[in-house]
C-alpha cells in the first residue's frame, strides 16, 4: 500500500498491546483500545485498514464486537484477525462465522503475525481496486439481467464445463460466471491425493481453506451471515458476499445449486475417463506382452516341428538299416515303415493345429487392440 496502513489493536490486557505496538509500529500506524466497546467508539472516530481483535475479553468479547461491526454497512467491510490462546476446529468456525478474515493463536511469531496482516491487507487492497474498476459496469449489468438473462449465463458456464479438461479450467469457469454475478468466491474440489483449493482474487486465505475443508461434512447449504456454502460429493463452494435482498439470495442459491451439480458431473466424468485411459493403457500393455509371447511361442513350435522331423527321418534311416539284419518279410517290413510314417503325419499335425491355435488367439488380440484404439 502507498500509505502506511492503519491498525487497531484490541486486548483488554495491556502487555498484548505493547507487544503488538513494538511488533508492528515501524510498519504500521497504529491505534488501540482495551475493550469490545472501546474498539467500537475508536472505529466511530477513525476508520482503520484492519483490526486486531482479542477473542476473550469480558463484557463485550471479540466475537460479539466483529458482529456488530459487520451487521453495520459503514463498518463491515474492515478485515479482521481474531487474536486467541486458543485454536480449537469449533473456535476456528465462530471466528469465521462472526465474520473474521483469519486467525492467530497466541503466543505467535513476528514472522506469522507479518505475513497474515500482509495476506489480509493485500485482499482488501485487491477487493477494493477491483470494485472501483468494475462497480459501474457491474451495477448496470445487474440492473438489467432478468432472470432468464441469469440462467443463460448459467447454461454457458454448464456448456463450457463439458469441454474443460483440468480442475484449474474447471476452477476458472466457476469463478468466471460468479464474477457476472458480482460475487467474490472459494472453491475446493476433491483430487488425489489431497484437495484442492482456488480463490476467485488468487490471494492464498489459510483460514478459509481450513473452513472449505471443515463444511465437507455438513449440510448441502450452509448459511452463515452474508456468506453462503454449498457442497456436493466433489466441490464445496463458498461465497463471501451475498446480495442483500432476499429475492436476490435465493436466485443465487438457485443457479449455485446448478452450476455445482453441473461441475460434479464433469468431475466424475474426467475420474471415469482417467481411470478407462489408466486401464485401457494396462491393456494395451498386457496385448504388446501377449504378443511377443506368442512370437517366441510359434518360433520355439516350429523349431520343434523341424527337430521332430528330423527325428523321425532319422528314425527311418536307422529302421531300415536295421531291417537289413532282422528277418522280416516284404510285407512285414511294409507294415512297420507304415506306422512309422503315420506318426509321422500324427506328429506333424499336432503342431500344425498348435499354430491354427496361436493365429487364433492372433486374431483375437488384434480385434481388442482395434477396440482399444477407437
Amino acid at each position: 500500500m502507498s500509505h502506511k496502513a492503519l491498525i487497531l489493536c484490541v486486548d483488554d490486557e495491556p502487555v498484548n498491546l505493547v507487544i503488538l505496538q513494538e511488533l508492528l509500529q515501524d510498519r504500521y500506524e497504529l491505534t488501540t483500545a482495551k475493550s469490545g466497546e472501546g474498539c467500537l467508539q475508536q472505529v466511530a472516530v477513525q476508520t482503520p485498514d484492519l483490526i486486531l481483535l482479542d477473542v476473550n475479553m469480558p463484557d463485550l468479547d471479540g466475537l460479539e464486537t466483529c458482529e456488530r461491526l459487520k451487521s453495520d454497512p459503514e463498518t463491515a467491510e474492515i478485515p479482521i484477525i481474531f487474536v486467541s490462546a486458543l485454536a480449537s476446529q469449533d473456535e476456528l468456525m465462530a471466528g469465521y462465522e462472526a465474520g473474521g478474515d483469519d486467525y492467530i493463536t497466541k503466543p505467535f511469531s513476528e514472522e506469522i503475525l507479518q505475513k497474515k496482516i500482509e495476506i489480509v491487507l493485500a485482499s482488501q487492497q485487491r477487493k477494493q481496486e477491483l470494485k472501483k474498476i468494475s462497480d459501474k459496469a457491474v451495477e448496470a449489468l445487474m440492473n438489467n439481467l432478468s432472470t432468464t438473462d441469469e440462467l443463460g449465463m448459467v447454461v454457458r458456464f454448464l456448456h463450457q464445463c463439458q469441454s474443460a479438461d483440468t480442475l484449474d479450467e474447471l476452477a476458472r469457469n466457476v469463478f468466471d460466471c460468479l464474477r457476472q454475478f458480482e460475487l467474490d468466491s472459494s472453491l475446493l474440489m476433491l483430487d488425489e491425493p489431497e484437495n484442492r483449493v482456488w480463490f476467485s482474487d488468487d490471494i492464498d486465505r489459510p483460514m478459509e481453506s481450513q473452513i472449505l475443508e471443515s463444511l465437507r461434512g455438513q449440510d448441502r447449504v450452509v448459511s452463515f451471515g452474508t456468506r453462503l456454502a454449498i457442497n456436493s460429493d466433489h466441490v464445496t463452494v463458498l461465497v463471501r458476499n451475498l446480495p442483500t435482498t432476499v429475492e436476490q439470495v435465493d436466485r443465487v442459491r438457485e443457479h449455485l445449486s446448478i452450476m455445482i451439480e453441473g461441475l460434479d458431473t464433469r468431475i466424475q466424468a474426467m475420474q471415469s475417463q482417467t481411470l478407462l485411459d489408466q486401464r485401457r493403457e494396462v491393456l494395451h500393455r498386457v496385448l504388446t506382452a501377449a504378443r511377443e509371447h506368442l512370437g517366441r511361442l510359434d518360433e520355439t513350435s516350429k523349431q520343434q516341428r523341424a527337430r521332430s522331423a528330423e527325428i523321425v527321418t532319422d528314425m527311418g534311416k536307422e529302421l531300415e538299416r536295421s531291417l537289413l539284419q532282422l528277418d522280416l518279410s516284404a510285407r512285414q517290413e511294409a507294415a512297420l515303415k507304415k506306422i512309422i510314417d503315420s506318426a509321422a503325419e500324427q506328429t506333424a499335425e499336432v503342431y500344425d493345429e498348435g499354430m491354427k491355435i496361436g493365429e487364433k488367439l492372433q486374431e483375437i488380440m488384434d480385434e481388442l487392440s482395434s477396440v482399444l484404439d477407437e
